[in-house]
């Protein structure tokens, strides 16, 4: 299993506002259709953010990544990212093997 995670940091006190734009936003193209997960943090830096989508292989990542290039184009992306985007100070995306024991 491949998990892609995205993290944010949001701005000061502005985590819960981070949550309800993602929120809006799991509704758009490949996220609405993909095992996913929000957390937040509990200790270290505060106001994180982390959004969790899972896929079977690589090739399932790649075709949903090709998916999104599409998406980022359309008006209905624009305007949730330009929600989104105030209410962050940075972002990391990291692709995780899960590995079993």
């Amino acid at each position: 299993m491949i998990i892609e995670r995205l993290t944010f940091q949001a701005k000061y006190g502005q985590a819960d506002a981070l949550l309800e734009v993602l929120r809006a936003g799991a509704n758009l193209s490949r996220v609405a259709g993909t095992p996913q997960r929000v957390t937040t943090d509990l200790t270290g830096r505060m106001f994180t953010v982390t959004w969790d989508f899972e896929y079977e292989s690589m090739e399932q990542l790649a075709v949903s990544r090709a998916e999104d290039e599409k998406m980022y184009q359309g008006a209905e992306f624009q305007e949730w990212f330009g929600r989104m985007q105030p209410l962050v100070e940075r972002g990391e995306r990291q692709i995780l093997q899960v590995v079993e024991f």
